[in-house]
């Protein structure tokens, strides 16, 4: 591995027991690309100004940090941050620097920066409101406070509120299940309603999970376990031709170069399939699957029920994290 800047004899590995944390690796958008792991920042105490940058983006040092480590780490919703340890000071301007957009007014959070250690060294905002305020940290890297979005009149991100349960509280064992099941469904395509295609087709995990993906997979399953295992009628398209030898996740990759309508109307499409075969069975209709263990349609329903809710909630860390939207 290479070595530290200015420290020829220091190592880039951890200290025993300490790992390194893992930004959004994931090489299956291309492999002629790379992801950002780390943003770094060389520094002399490292364990010192991680703490002040986990005050300034809402997150935390790594567990494992310690005073004296030659480099630390800051975690928190984006790209995690690396401080590492170098001899000599900062001497000239950076010419790579941290832009924040704060959820507070861009005064509110210069006066909250400066009230954490940093410095205040050019006021770059214009006569409409517009431009940023230059500060430094308390090792003298420069740093940019932005416009808030309310600030720059951008609208507020959407909040759907609750949805209303099905009246099935007290409704028979049938009723129950696939009235669950069914308000599962509808969050996911509520959950996926207005969504940008960029954002449909991207992540920010380390796994590459996207919406799209995730809206594809759910139509997957349910054409698995309802039409194909319960119902053994032929797989439809396009899971027949699929190349899922090739690609086993194919429905998660391939859903990313397809306009997400197009997952949204498979989907819509299985469910309305899923029904059908539902209608045809009773809770005690048995089948057996490729492995040779038998399931009845209230298993289905039961393990239909946990994948929706499961992807459904995967959905809804996706969504915020895309534009904002919150709520069922």
């Amino acid at each position: 591995m290479p070595e530290l800047p200015g420290t020829p004899t220091k190592r880039w590995s951890p200290p025993a027991g300490k790992h390194l944390p893992a930004g959004p690796d994931r090489a299956t958008v291309s492999v002629m690309t790379s992801a950002v792991r780390h943003v770094t920042i060389d520094c002399l105490d490292p364990y010192t100004l991680a703490g002040f940058w986990a005050q300034v983006v809402g997150g935390r040092r790594q567990n494992d940090d310690q005073p004296g480590d030659p480099y630390a780490f800051v975690l928190h919703a984006g790209t995690p941050l690396m401080f590492v340890e170098v001899p000599e000071g900062k001497t000239v301007k950076n010419r790579v620097h941290l832009d924040l957009q704060p959820h507070l007014s861009r005064d509110q959070e210069v006066q909250r920066l400066v009230g954490l250690g940093a410095t205040v060294l050019h006021d770059r905002t214009r006569p409409d409101g517009s431009g940023w305020i230059v500060l430094a940290d308390p090792e003298g890297n420069e740093l940019c406070v932005e416009r808030s979005s309310a600030e720059r009149g951008e609208p507020a991100p959407a909040d759907s509120g609750e949805r209303p349960m099905p009246p099935i509280h007290a409704a028979d064992e049938r009723a129950m299940l696939a009235g669950m099941l069914e308000w599962y469904r509808q969050g996911v395509l509520r959950k996926v309603d207005g969504m940008r295609q960029s954002d449909a087709a991207a992540s920010p995990l380390r796994s590459g999970t996207t919406p799209a993906g995730l809206v594809k997979h759910l139509a997957l399953v349910e054409d698995s376990w309802f039409t194909h295992r319960l119902a053994h009628r032929p797989e439809p398209e396009p899971w027949a031709s699929a190349p899922f030898e090739d690609d086993p996740d194919w429905e998660f990759h391939s859903a990313n170069a397809e306009p997400l309508e197009d997952s949204v109307a498979l989907y819509r499409a299985a469910c309305e399939r899923s029904r059908a075969v539902a209608a045809d069975h009773g809770l005690d209709d048995t089948a057996s699957d490729q492995r040779g263990r038998t399931f009845s349609l209230r298993f289905v329903y039961l393990h239909m029920i946990e994948e929706t809710a499961r992807h459904l909630g995967h959905l809804d860390v996706l969504r915020e994290l895309a534009d904002g939207s919150t709520g069922e």
